[in-house]
């Protein structure tokens, strides 16, 4: 088992071109630091045409269905065994009081790529690299798995192509901006803010 923190595994000699604040984030591994706590506020914008396919998302675990701006989030991080699958919990409060929690897991797939699975082995390769000290996923195709069978699924099949960049604010803090780009609709999912620890 590679003993490296999942993001470090996946980005290889680019983990090294990542800020400090970034690093952090991930810097979680079976053998020593296994938790990371942090916090933010952040927008959640989609179309309204969009609203039933996010709600089939929802129901199988993906996405956030709520919509506006200045959300409260808390997101967790954690390993739990030897693994080195990095669990997620992102838990949004929107300014009227509706929240709702969003889970998933990253397991290692190749090199410069990860898979995220949310509920129902609904799952979204992602291929990570680092541009210009920032961290960018870039969406490889999404997937369902059945016991060890895995059917693929294009992009252009769902909400469309995902970019997920997150950069430097300062030492204890970043950006993170979410987008889901379809060739035919154009943007039909976007989030993102700014996150920091306590």
């Amino acid at each position: 088992m590679n003993t490296l923190p999942l993001l470090q595994q996946t980005l290889g000699d680019d983990w090294s071109s990542l800020p400090a604040v970034i690093q952090r984030h991930y810097q979680l591994d079976p053998q020593g630091n296994t938790n990371s706590v942090i916090h933010g506020i952040m927008h959640i914008h989609y179309p309204g045409y969009i609203k039933p396919v996010i709600k089939i998302a929802r129901l199988m675990g993906a996405l956030i269905d709520l919509k506006g701006d200045a959300m409260q989030v808390t997101v967790s991080k954690w390993i739990t065994d030897n693994s080195g699958v990095l669990q997620w919990r992102r838990d949004i409060q929107a300014p009227n009081g509706k929240t709702t929690v969003f889970s998933s897991r990253m397991e290692y797939q190749r090199d410069n790529e990860l898979i995220e699975f949310v509920g129902l082995g609904f799952g979204i390769r992602l291929r990570l690299g680092v541009e210009n000290h920032q961290l960018i996923y870039r969406s490889n195709g999404h997937l369902w798995q059945f016991w060890k069978i895995r059917i693929p699924i294009p992009d252009v099949l769902f909400l469309g192509h995902a970019t997920i960049i997150e950069k430097q604010v300062d030492d204890e803090s970043f950006e993170l901006d979410f987008k889901i780009i379809h060739p035919m609709f154009g943007k039909t999912y976007e989030y993102g803010g700014t996150f920091h620890y306590q």
